[in-house]
């Protein structure tokens, strides 16, 4: 893979053994997307883009934590889909609580389809094969991850994650979350962000003015988490927006400030979706992220101009 350059951001491979490919903003590492990690199995291995970086060069991820090591970066996932769990950890069963069972899933690269970088951003593209415990190919992914909308004057750039999912199971795929298996306020899946570990006690911000208290489960167009680092002291912002676009837009959200940073697009927080033998789901999800705390009016500011980007 070559290295391509528009302006200030460039993106290429960084020849380690877990096929890493880096983005850059001058001397800034902006992310680094982690193609083949070598992940336990019971962790369900999937690729994940972490560090994240502000353009001042601030972490806003973190990897592997101790409380659920399953938690990478930015990763997108699924801990339900008809029995199989590509979530990492234990599955939920209903009336059994979390539960070991020897159906970790893996999301694995198969063939790049582009990198490519026109004026003013960059682009990765790859299909991905998700696969059962038992090495049977459920779904064919095609993703892209578009970087730019870059400001390092204004202090923000934006990822715009799209995944085009086809069932390739020969079967109806049910996708679901714990909730939808019986456990309260444990919606997540899709889109999956895990903060560094500063950042426990963050500030939520809804448009509607929810807060981590009340935004679990909530509907939203967008939601922004604003934490504070250790040594630097200064405070980074994630403005995750849904893509008009999206099946059930605007999306319920997946969210904790304690004991620990998270945020999820939980498009099955509240019930299941079935995908039929053959059919196509495409997910649109758009990450700002942010130096500094932006108010509330910047924030849409920011997520509406997010949500105008081609996938």
């Amino acid at each position: 893979m070559s290295r391509a350059a528009v302006g200030d951001l460039s993106l290429e491979p960084a020849g380690s053994g877990d096929g890493r490919v880096r983005v850059r903003l001058g001397d800034v590492v902006l992310a680094e997307y982690v193609v083949a990690p070598p992940t336990p199995a019971g962790d369900s291995p999937k690729p994940y883009l972490h560090p994240l970086r502000t353009t001042a060069g601030e972490v806003v991820t973190a990897v592997r934590p101790h409380d659920h090591t399953w938690h990478n970066g930015l990763q997108f996932t699924m801990a339900h889909l008809s029995g199989e769990n590509f979530w990492g950890g234990r599955t939920y069963v209903r009336g059994r609580g979390y539960t070991p069972l020897d159906n970790n899933g893996t999301i694995g690269h198969v063939r790049w389809e582009g990198l490519d970088g026109t004026a003013g951003h960059c682009e990765l593209r790859h299909e991905l094969a998700w696969r059962t415990a038992a090495g049977r190919r459920w779904l064919t992914e095609h993703r892209t991850l578009r970087f730019g909308d870059v400001s390092a004057g204004g202090g923000h750039w934006t990822l715009t994650w799209s995944s085009r999912l086809r069932n390739t199971s020969g079967h109806e795929l049910r996708w679901g979350s714990p909730v939808t298996e019986g456990r309260d306020t444990a919606g997540y899946g899709g889109l999956f962000w895990r903060g560094p570990r500063s950042f426990v006690g963050g500030t939520v911000r809804t448009p509607d003015g929810r807060s981590a208290a009340d935004a679990m489960g909530h509907r939203a167009p967008w939601l922004a988490f604003t934490g504070q680092h250790d040594e630097s002291l200064r405070t980074s912002t994630l403005l995750f927006a849904d893509s008009p676009a999206n099946a059930a837009h605007p999306t319920a959200w997946y969210v904790r400030a304690e004991p620990f940073p998270v945020v999820s697009f939980a498009a099955t927080y509240h019930r299941p979706w079935l995908l039929e033998p053959d059919a196509e789901l495409t997910l649109t999800h758009h990450v700002v992220v942010i130096d500094g705390d932006p108010d509330t009016a910047r924030l849409s500011e920011l997520a509406a101009r997010a949500a105008e980007r081609r996938s």
